[in-house]
């Protein structure tokens, strides 16, 4: 009996351990960094600025500087966030709306004031996203939830349908760059995905389609890759009703709703 009991106790250290390894490679699998510099007013780095990480209220990640005022923050889950940069001897700032893409690094250099007074108030300024992206070395495109709110399509495939180099045909994904539609691989949240790829369009936080230069996690594949990854949790409730009908006599009726 007691050798028995040994061996279950053993069998669920190794479960909890490969439980453990799966949830910390599906992080970093759809997860972005955020990289940079605090500088003054001068162009001299900030040392030891404290840097956090937000999304609805909910912080996501934080560091502090080193001594020349560089910073890297990772993991950062896919999506729009707020920045908040703070630091002794200096007017604290905040950056709205900064765009984390998954698998890439948003480089950010954060200049903030010197002060010798303490302010209550807090500079708020909007990110823009740089037309060039420093770390890109693969062809193929990214559509984020803003630009999915924006278009008819209701399924994942026809928001990729849109990124150039991507074939489809009655609504789905026939090839990427001419390869057989049996060689497009999905992954959804990191993990890949055989048969059904159905998800509300209100659960997709952004859509990304590589075409080309594809990653080493992505060696087992022949064409392109089509990545998902769904929004993270919120404090706030979202979701959507869709209600569609024909009018040429056909029947095609369609109602939907989502709440997450």
């Amino acid at each position: 009996d007691s050798s028995k009991q040994k061996q279950v106790i053993m069998l669920r250290k190794i479960l909890y351990v490969v439980l453990a390894l799966f949830s910390v490679s599906t992080l970093y699998a759809q997860s972005g960094a955020l990289k940079g510099t605090v500088k003054d007013t001068d162009g001299n780095g900030v040392p030891f600025a404290n840097i956090v990480v937000e999304r609805n209220g909910n912080q996501v990640a934080g560091t502090t500087t080193d001594f020349d005022g560089n910073y890297t923050l990772k993991p950062i889950p896919a999506g729009k966030f707020t920045v908040l940069v703070s630091s002794v001897g200096y007017q604290k700032k905040q950056i709205n709306g900064v765009l984390i893409n998954a698998d890439k690094t948003r480089f950010m250099d954060i200049e903030v004031a010197e002060t010798s007074i303490k302010l209550d108030e807090i500079e708020v300024v909007e990110y823009k996203v740089p037309l060039i992206s420093k770390d890109q070395t693969q062809s193929g495109g990214t559509v984020t939830a803003e630009d999915i709110e924006k278009m008819s399509g209701r399924s994942a495939e026809s928001v990729a349908a849109t990124v150039g180099g991507v074939y489809q045909e009655d609504g789905e994904v026939k090839s990427v760059r001419g390869a057989r539609e049996e060689a497009t691989t999905y992954y959804i949240d990191g993990i890949k995905v055989r048969g059904s790829k159905g998800l509300p369009k209100s659960a997709i936080e952004e859509v990304s389609v590589v075409t080309g230069g594809l990653a080493a996690k992505y060696g087992d594949a022949t064409g392109g890759i089509i990545s998902i990854t769904t929004k993270g949790p919120s404090r706030k409730f979202f979701g959507s009703a869709e209600l569609m009908t024909s009018v040429d006599g056909y029947s095609d009726n369609l109602a939907a709703v989502s709440i997450s």
